[in-house]
């Protein structure tokens, strides 16, 4: 499996692509980024066959619509954050985001859009209802989002976003295997076991007072 990954401007949003070993491909994150996609999936000789959002957040989903249509592929979200692609989104001050349509939906557990690659959703809500990290137990990599990054956490005070929701998503990525390469969905990667120190820095600060790790 390769892993392709930008950091985007202007936000230092987090974008990926995953690859098997056939050309398969799966996108996370569009973001701002599509330019590089839609570049990488022509490049590589790739065929993008899924486009994974980790949340509905305007500087996440922005190049979704762009590259469906380049690349042809379905789009999937969480349930609870459906919504947000559409015009029901709490309205941003800041993207006009071109509207999306969801193809596929999902909850919690395994994503087989493309065989070879085994992810596991990991339903993780605080910053929005359907807030998600996409898991690759054998690869040991977790695909966080805005749940957690190198040095922080994601926000809970924004539209859909919940402070004890989010104590609870932190405890349970926090329990994966300390050497799990995380990739955020802005910044630098990191590992689990390198954030635990912040975590708990964060608890005992008064930040996430009810935090178990």
């Amino acid at each position: 499996m390769r892993v392709l990954s930008w950091r985007v401007p202007p936000y230092d949003n987090g974008t990926y692509m995953l690859a098997d070993d056939r050309g398969n491909a799966l996108a996370i994150d569009p973001s701002m980024g599509e330019r590089q996609i839609i570049d990488a999936v022509k490049e590589h000789g790739l065929h993008l066959v899924e486009i994974l959002n980790t949340h509905g957040h305007p500087d996440h989903i922005y190049g979704n619509a762009a590259v469906k249509e380049a690349a042809k592929a379905r789009l999937a979200i969480h349930r609870l954050d459906e919504y947000r692609l559409g015009p029901k989104a709490p309205p941003s001050v800041q993207l006009r985001v071109p509207p999306s349509q969801a193809d596929d939906l999902f909850d919690e557990g395994p994503l087989r859009f493309v065989a070879d690659l085994e992810i596991t959703a990991l339903h993780t809500p605080g910053h929005t209802e359907g807030s998600t990290c996409f898991y690759l137990a054998r690869e040991g990599m977790l695909f966080s989002g805005d749940v957690i990054f190198r040095g922080s956490t994601g926000r809970w005070d924004l539209p859909g976003g919940d402070r004890d929701q989010m104590e609870r998503s932190l405890e349970r990525v926090s329990k994966l295997p300390a050497g799990t390469t995380v990739y955020p969905g802005h910044g630098a990667p990191t590992t689990i076991g390198a954030e635990l120190p912040t975590l708990r820095n964060m608890r005992e600060a008064g930040v996430l007072p009810g935090l178990r790790v």
